[in-house]
This record gives structure tokens, sequence and C-alpha cells, in this order.
């Protein structure tokens, strides 16, 4: 039985409006190359041939956009009834995300979530989804069996079962 609940942010707590083609126009710019970033934290990873400081800038672009997104969140219908009553029921929540951790304080702060959340990790401290997953629930000293990871993607589902985690792919259109 799960005794962590990991969470991703947006998709499946919250909907962000980020531009994504003005994102992606931005990218083709800054690598100075004609093609579709997508998945894109894996793209602009592999665009970048391991130069730092062009995945820093790439970063910062995104984090301007969602710092504007953030703005005009949305949450989940039901988000903080889901929240409290996992958290009533004693289970440990922890949020995972692609997002920058600017923009993720800004939204948790709007939302009233900051506290609620046992470990938080942005792309910040690490933009590989099965890191993330791993380190979370290794630094809150959890077994993977022990976690389940809720995601709107399925690469967030190959990430948990590669973390030897449970998982649930929740993807609402709405």
């Amino acid at each position: 039985m799960s005794k962590c609940i990991i969470f991703d942010l947006d998709g499946t707590l919250v909907r962000l409006p980020i531009r994504y083609e003005l994102i992606q126009k931005k990218l083709r710019e800054l690598f100075d190359l004609e093609v579709n970033f997508s998945p894109l934290i894996p793209s602009i990873i592999e665009h970048s041939k391991n130069n730092e400081k062009l995945i820093h800038h790439a970063f910062e672009l995104l984090c301007q956009e969602e710092l504007l997104a953030s703005k005009s969140v949305k949450e989940i219908d039901g988000l903080q009834e889901v929240i409290d009553y996992l958290l009533s029921k004693k289970y440990s929540i922890s949020l995972v995300t692609m997002q920058c951790k600017k923009s993720v304080e800004i939204i948790l702060t709007k939302l009233n979530l900051t506290k609620k959340f046992s470990s938080i990790m942005t792309r910040d401290e690490n933009y590989d989804r099965f890191f993330q997953i791993k380190n979370t629930y290794e630094s809150l000293s959890f077994l993977s069996s022990d976690v389940t990871m809720i995601g709107d993607r399925i690469h967030d589902i190959n990430s948990a079962t590669k973390a030897n985690c449970n998982s649930i792919l929740g993807n609402r259109n709405d």
C-alpha cells in the first residue's frame, strides 16, 4: 500500500497557460536550429550537446514564460479536497515538476499549497523525471514500493516504472 504520493504539477494538479509556440520559436532562435523541441526538456538537453551555458539560457527562457503563465494558473477541480483528504489519511505528498522553482513558488503560494508537500523538486534541482521521483522517495526514506506517482503524461508513468514505483495516469482535457 502506498504511503507516499508524488504528484506532477502542470496537467495533473493545475493548468498553466504556457505559450509553447512562442517557446518553440525562441528555442529555434537560441539554438539556431529548425527543429521541433519535443519533448521539450529532453530535446533541449539533446540539442545543447552538453553545453551548460546553452541549457541555462534555454531554461531561463522557459522560466520567463512559466512566470507569466503562473499569473493565470487554474487549479484542477477538486485539487484542494484531494490534497486535504490525502493529508488527513496521513499520506506523505510530494511534488515533482519540470517548471522552474520561481514559478512553482508563485503557483503554490497562490493556491495555498506551500506547506502541504513533504518535498518539492523542480527542474532547477533535476531535469530528469526518473531522478526526480527516485531522489524524492529516497530523501523521504520511503521504499519505492510505498510510492505512487500521479502524472498526466506517459513519460511520468514510464519514469515511475523505471523507479519501481506504482503510477497513475490522469489526463483530463477540460
